[in-house]
């Protein structure tokens, strides 16, 4: 076991307003709650939701009727509960398909699927807007697809499954997903999946095709994603189901290992087989790390119950791998390096944002690559992982609407591949003009907040400015990528490579990467200052900063973790820079607070800013 303490986590967070569980009004009562989730402040969150809850806005009211049922769930398995505080979002009638999707997660986590399909269907029918509908069929799938793995992996059967027109449904809506959004990671696997259920062997060539379609990494990567996709391309299309012959069942399981995509390969494979021992162990542990988070964010969780749970899967899985001969006798030591030769996993404990977690996943790629900054130089490991099983308590508890991007430890960089993929699409589909006018309405709205919440206090996080800067660093990067020569036809393709590139070498090369020189130069650093440290590395050395500003103007700022107290020094060194630095700002007004005009800073005052505070880009001959 390898039990490591991490110094620094990338975090990319996707804007709120992707994600269905979470308000699409920017209303002070709300936000405030949000927040405080972000915080992992469950208790100032539920009282933030419970007060707009008695708000005389019904788009308040649902909104926070619906976050309360979702923390009575996820936090106090207080299912009955969270139905009552659901029922009462319904009863507003507003935002009605938001509410069923959260009804339909809430059945998927009780094993009741088809009641899980029936609430997620509604939904669908119920959406007035793609992300609604989006959110809907992807909970109408996994009601499919959880059905399916729990009772062929999980050994637990039940006759509550989808009936075949369900299924095929499901391909369906999941198919037209993928067509309007290629590239997209929850769609593209769910799609996998269900195709599989339903025999469908074309619609899943492309869920795997969809799922892979942003690469691992570049050409200097070495990765097997691109030629075991090829090798899926011709396999998958002679699935048949239970119809399939023997020998290509085999070698379908053995290229979708490959690929990392151990659940497929679990349903693909016939009963016994060593992957779905795999598959089951995967799925126990992340119930053991949930289960750990929930109880560790309300005080009751300790350490030593995710150590032990950890060692308690393996020394069970142990015995079910398949061996040349006798089984070697079990010794957790032996369990990572056994698991990584075989399924390419990549498991560790440690301390990652303040709390103690677990992360596990598989590597679909490596490279050595050299970090330089301001004279200084780090050779490293960088290392991409998917097939997520569990990405620590922050990302639990941020419940989708963020994720830990990766890591650093001594000469190793580790990126979460999935939480890059889906940032950069979310960027490009935030600018569909079919949602213009309503980012421009919710950036409005913000930033009237803004300059009040400014006034209070300083270094506050200003949801405006945070979309501001979002959006000006998505329009600049199309606007480059069109005067480039790239055609309207392939500027969403190009755009999310791009920026799935930018924010890799950002937030993960430059910000991680720095983590590695500060390790090498200063290894006594604190972790709030090596913190500190690495978010200024990580927008001095970015080319398009805007875009990766997303991790520093963050609900956290400010909190206990290293994470939070770094940002905040941040935000009081750029306040400095602005006031210093005034005359050269085009429109920014000297007499009112700092940050909420924060994005009139160009890209390159942004990245003067950030050196201007950092110790080794100011030592002499810098």
């Amino acid at each position: 076991m390898d039990a490591l303490r991490w110094f620094a986590l990338g975090m990319l967070l996707f804007p709120f307003a992707l994600h269905g569980q979470y308000s699409r009004e920017r209303v002070s009562l709300v936000l405030r709650g949000e927040e405080a989730l972000q915080r992992q402040e469950v208790g100032a969150a539920i009282d933030a939701f419970r007060a707009a809850a008695r708000d005389t806005s019904v788009a308040r009211r649902a909104a926070a009727e619906r976050m309360l049922g979702i923390i009575s769930w996820r936090f106090y398995h207080e299912n009955g509960r969270a139905r009552e505080h659901f029922g009462a979002a319904l009863a507003t009638q507003h935002d009605t398909a938001a509410t069923l999707v959260e009804l339909a997660r809430l059945a998927i986590s009780e094993g009741r699927y088809r009641q899980a399909f029936t609430f997620a269907d509604r939904a669908r029918a119920a959406a007035v807007d793609d992300i609604a509908r989006r959110g809907a069929v992807l909970q109408m799938a996994r009601a499919v697809t959880e059905a399916a793995l729990a009772a062929r992996v999980d050994d637990a059967p039940s006759a509550d499954h989808a009936d075949s027109a369900a299924v095929a449904s499901v391909v369906s809506e999941l198919l037209a997903l993928v067509r309007e959004t290629p590239g997209r990671g929850d769609e593209s696997h769910q799609l996998l999946l269900a195709a599989l259920i339903a025999g469908d062997g074309a619609a899943a060539t492309s869920g795997a095709d969809s799922y892979y379609l942003v690469g691992v990494g570049d050409a200097s990567m070495q990765t097997a994603i691109p030629a075991t996709i090829a090798e899926l391309d011709k396999l998958l299309p002679a699935w048949h189901g239970d119809h399939t012959r023997a020998t290509d069942r085999a070698r379908l399981v053995a290229a979708l290992t490959r690929a990392r995509l151990i659940d497929a390969a679990a349903l693909v494979a016939t009963p016994g087989a060593e992957v779905i021992a795999y598959a089951a162990y995967c799925r126990r542990m992340a119930r053991t790390a949930e289960e750990y988070y929930r109880r560790a964010l309300l005080g009751e969780g300790r350490q030593t119950d995710l150590t032990r749970g950890y060692i308690h899967a393996s020394h069970d899985l142990w015995p079910r791998l398949t061996w040349p001969g006798a089984t070697p006798r079990y010794y957790p030591a032996a369990v990572d390096a056994e698991l990584a030769r075989r399924f390419g996993t990549i498991l560790q404990l440690g301390i990652t944002g303040g709390y103690y977690d677990m992360h596990m996943a598989h590597v679909v790629g490596a490279e050595r690559r050299v970090i330089s900054q301001y004279g200084k130089r780090a050779a490293v490991d960088f290392v991409v992982i998917d097939g997520i099983v569990t990405n620590g308590l922050q990302s639990w508890a941020w419940d989708d609407a963020g994720g830990h991007g990766g890591w650093q430890r001594s000469d190793t960089i580790v990126q979460v591949r999935p939480i890059f993929v889906e940032h950069a699409i979310s960027l490009w589909v935030s600018a569909d003009t079919a949602r213009r006018e309503r980012e421009e309405g919710s950036i409005a709205s913000d930033s009237v907040l803004d300059w009040n919440l400014a006034q209070s206090d300083s270094i506050a996080y200003l949801p405006g400015v945070a979309a501001r800067l979002r959006r000006d660093g998505r329009q600049a990067l199309m606007d480059s990528l069109r005067r480039a020569g790239v055609s309207d036809l392939t500027l969403g393709s190009v755009f999310v490579r791009v920026a799935s590139r930018l924010m890799r070498e950002s937030s993960i090369i430059a910000h991680e990467g720095r983590h590695a020189i500060d390790e090498m130069l200063r290894p006594s650093l604190s972790p709030e200052e090596r913190e500190f440290r690495a978010k200024l590395s990580e927008i001095a050395f970015a080319e398009r900063p805007k875009i990766v500003m997303s991790s520093i103007v963050h609900p956290n700022i400010g909190d206990a973790t290293p994470h939070g107290r770094a940002n905040a020094r941040v935000m009081l060194g750029l306040i400095r820079w602005m006031r210093a630095h005034a005359s050269e700002v085009r429109g920014l007004l000297v007499n009112r607070p700092m940050l909420p005009q924060l994005p009139l800073l160009s890209d390159a005052q942004l990245r003067r800013a950030f050196r201007s505070m950092d110790p080794l880009a100011l030592q002499p001959g810098r």
